[in-house]
């Protein structure tokens, strides 16, 4: 069995979810948003480090290419052995050449019998290996007129790994073979290119072996890649880390660059934020919590105040005065409240010594509209408004404040029909917060009525009846319309409604009640408004009641056609 919840404790609730929630979703929008932009930001600089690096090595490259094309066109390989001075020229220009480069390399001519001319390099043991390299791919250079880059490891002078980019050119002279003009580009001298970078940098071959990195992590015991990063891009877990890798193909070759971003930091960083935020999402919890217990209860007590005093009336305690303590609409209702007891009181005061019929019926009109029950509900459902729909409570706390205002003002008798009918339409609001969507109002009313005068709240209880009557179990939409019109010197006020009517005996009753000295039924309120007009105005004038079941109600007041003194 559910426990029951009080409003005060459903409007603490209702503060610290409205007021937390929007507090949470902003932070984890925060948590989000950065986790997304420092990804795109990885993405960014990875890809785009990846590309500089791809074009700056295919430029050094090209640049190497070029000179190569420029020398195996230039070059005479029978002058090159035989003039000094032209072997001067050539490797003089090679030397220009090469000083201008920030990434060095050797450089080699061989005849067509695969013997070395020249080279810049000075170790007899790497020529010698480069010689073996060149010699073991003799049939490849034969004949060939394109740029050939090899890619090359083993062990080189004094058992060192040797990892290079071989730039080779064939000599061609009279479709004959003349001999080999290389470019040896030792890829340990790639630093300046792979530098400025806080991520893992890999030049890897078409057997993901690995020729040139600035970091080992990612490099296996045989030199190769690891698996799990092979033909690899996007994001991946390894190992519990969060990786992010690109791959980028160098032209002229058979290398591809790896770029690896390590984002654990990057995550630690944002699970750092996000606890540090649950924190403060806790002691904000707390201080919403002690703010809306404080605010629910000072808001919540003067409800139960009000709810009290009704019910306090309700059992015929009238000596009672609501002290308020509140700059809101509730202090309004306090005082309005208080005026009308005190209203009350005076009448029942003056009760016991009118003598006259006409003021008897005006006492029990007044204890027959905003009796304690109605003002109980209208509460009561302001009570769950100020929860759900503040704007319509609001609209209801001042209707019902002006109701109550316009009920006690006891200074006149009589009235301007505009200012009545308004009366009469604050009521229908109130009541339309009850029952929604099920009750329709139309009004009907000519333009010369709204001068016209009228006694004092003879409309709200013909109203009030029908809503309280005109609803029945197969009435979904009660529809209740004033209409109001001169003819003849008289005034025609009708209030008709589409309800379930009243059945002929009922009919009957009420008819012949109408014509009694005194009430003798239940219907206070159609009793009084008609011996106030017959007291004011004569027998002639008064209600008429018409009806039938399941087709509705009307009620017709028949005043006579009477304007204020003086307006």
């Amino acid at each position: 069995m559910n426990k029951k919840i009080s409003f005060k404790e459903e409007l603490k609730r209702s503060l610290i979810v409205h007021a937390l929630t929007p507090c949470f979703i902003l932070c984890m929008i925060c948590v989000l948003g950065f986790i997304l932009i420092v990804f795109v930001n990885i993405y960014k600089n990875n890809n785009t480090y990846s590309l500089n690096s791809r074009e700056k090595l295919e430029s050094i490259l090209n640049s190497y290419i070029e000179n190569t094309n420029h020398i195996v066109n230039d070059v005479d390989i029978e002058d090159f052995q035989s003039n000094k001075q032209y072997k001067v020229d050539v490797i003089e220009g090679v030397y220009n050449f090469l000083n201008q480069k920030n990434i060095k390399a050797q450089f080699y001519i061989f005849n067509n019998d695969f013997d070395i001319l020249y080279s810049t390099e000075r170790s007899e043991d790497k020529k010698n290996f480069i010689k073996y390299q060149v010699t073991g791919s003799e049939m490849k250079f034969i004949g060939e007129s394109s740029n050939i880059i090899y890619i090359y490891g083993g062990n080189g002078v004094e058992n060192t790994p040797i990892s290079s980019y071989l730039i080779v050119k064939p000599i061609i002279r009279d479709n004959e073979f003349a001999g080999l003009c290389i470019y040896e580009l030792e890829l340990k001298n790639l630093d300046v290119v792979f530098n400025n970078t806080n991520s893992t940098v890999l030049l890897v071959n078409k057997f993901h072996r690995v020729i040139y990195s600035n970091s080992r992590r990612f490099v296996d015991d045989r030199n190769k890649i690891i698996k799990n990063f092979r033909d690899r891009r996007g994001i991946i877990f390894n190992d519990g880390d969060l990786i992010y890798i690109s791959s980028n193909k160098v032209d002229y070759t058979d290398t591809l660059i790896y770029v690896i971003t390590d984002c654990s930091t990057y995550m630690n960083i944002s699970i750092i934020m996000l606890l540090l935020i649950i924190a403060v999402a806790i002691i904000m919890a707390a201080a919403v919590s002690s703010s809306a217990g404080k605010f629910s209860a000072k808001k919540t007590a003067i409800i139960y105040q009000l709810i009290d005093a009704l019910k306090q009336v309700e059992d015929g305690k009238l000596d009672i005065n609501l002290d308020i303590e509140s700059d809101d609409e509730f202090k309004s209702i306090g005082h309005s409240f208080n005026m009308m007891l005190g209203s009350i009181r005076h009448l029942i005061e003056r009760h016991d010594k009118m003598a006259l019929e006409n003021n008897m019926a005006i006492v029990q009109m007044m204890e027959s509209q905003f009796n304690p029950h109605f003002l109980f509900n209208t509460l009561e459902s302001i009570r769950y408004l100020v929860k759900f729909n503040p704007k319509v409570a609001d609209k209801t706390v001042v209707n019902l404040s002006k109701l109550l205002r316009y009920s006690i003002q006891n200074t006149v008798d009589t009235v301007k029909f505009k200012e009545e009918f308004d009366f009469a339409k604050r009521y229908i609001e109130i009541m339309k917060v009850r029952f929604g969507d099920r009750l329709e109002f139309n009004d009907n009313i000519s333009y010369e009525v709204k001068e016209v005068s009228v006694p004092k709240m003879i409309i709200q209880p013909i109203v009030e009846n029908a809503v309280k009557y005109g609803f029945g179990e197969n009435v979904e939409v009660l529809k209740v319309e004033i209409s109001a019109y001169i003819e003849s010197e008289k005034v025609y006020i009708t209030v008709r409604d589409d309800g379930v009517g009243i059945d002929k005996e009922l009919l009957k009753e009420l008819v012949v009640n109408l014509k009694e000295k005194c009430n003798l039924s239940d219907h206070i309120g159609l009793y009084n408004v008609h011996k106030r007009i017959e007291l004011l105005y004569g027998t002639e004038y008064g209600l008429e009641i018409n009806s039938e079941i399941c087709r509705g109600t009307e009620v017709v007041l028949v005043l006579p056609k009477i304007f204020r003194q003086g307006e």
